[in-house]
């Protein structure tokens, strides 16, 4: 896996600070447009730099980079470090990346009293998709350097896609329902087609002030879908129309994984 290598250049520091004042989390799943938000909300100068600090690839170079030891060391650097003139961190957390906090809980200390934005896709098959597709090429996004341009059709690998995306959205309303979190819903869809209403309404519910004039009118990441992906969710569509015993067909290893998360 090729990393994201232009998260770890300090060009994307802000002047040094003591600690936050607010934390910003964009509670999220793979390939549900969390990478363009958080670039759309970082060009704003007001919500620091949301990005996958915590996903275990993204760690360890972080490790390297500013000589910490573990995930803590290196979120309290990172706060000092990607923290906007106006108090607010910003950071992306896939479901998949509490285990590396040790659960929900150290989450919770971590980024106490945060801001949750709980980013989820309409159309969960076309995620499901993009998803198997980054899976093979490497390319998860945009400005992200592809290990594969080759990809092809598996059905068990989409299907696997989509019981875990929809476990982890479900999960993420349960950890944050029942800790009574501070959190508002968001569609990928809505966000894209309306992004600058979309933007301000983050500003409001984190209830910051932000410049009018740095708010991205449109997408500032490059968008990924292409025809292969329609081609595929249709092709999965017809697949499984076909296996009428797949539905209820579940193995007992997806109930251990909802009984696992569930307890984390």
């Amino acid at each position: 896996m090729n990393l994201y290598e232009d998260q770890f250049s300090n060009k994307h520091d802000f002047p040094r600070v003591e600690s936050p004042s607010k934390f910003l989390i964009i509670a999220s799943t793979g390939r549900c447009g969390s990478h363009m938000l958080g670039h759309a909300l970082h060009k704003t100068d007001a919500f620091g730099y949301p990005l996958e600090y915590a996903n275990l690839a993204n760690l360890n170079q972080w490790k390297k980079k500013l000589n910490t030891v573990d995930l803590q060391d290196t979120i309290a650097e990172l706060k000092k470090r990607r923290t906007s003139p106006n108090g607010v961190f910003g950071i992306k957390i896939h479901y998949s990346h509490i285990k590396e906090f040790g659960g929900f809980e150290n989450v919770l200390k971590c980024f106490p009293d945060a801001y949750y934005i709980l980013l989820s896709r309409e159309n969960v098959l076309q995620q499901a998709v993009s998803l198997s597709i980054a899976s093979q090429t490497g390319g998860w996004i945009s400005g992200q350097q592809l290990v594969s341009e080759d990809s092809k059709y598996d059905f068990k690998q989409i299907d696997e896609a989509l019981r875990s995306i929809i476990l982890d959205n479900s999960s993420w309303r349960y950890a944050l329902a029942a800790n009574g979190c501070n959190y508002i819903e968001m569609d990928f869809d809505n966000v894209c087609n309306n992004l600058t209403d979309s933007v301000q309404s983050i500003a409001s519910f984190v209830n910051c002030e932000i410049d009018q004039s740095k708010i991205p009118k449109q997408q500032v990441t490059k968008k990924q879908s292409k025809q292969r992906n329609i081609a595929w969710a249709a092709q999965f569509s017809s697949d499984i129309n076909k296996n009428k015993e797949l539905l209820c067909d579940l193995k007992a290893s997806f109930f251990t994984k909802v009984k696992r998360k569930l307890s984390e």
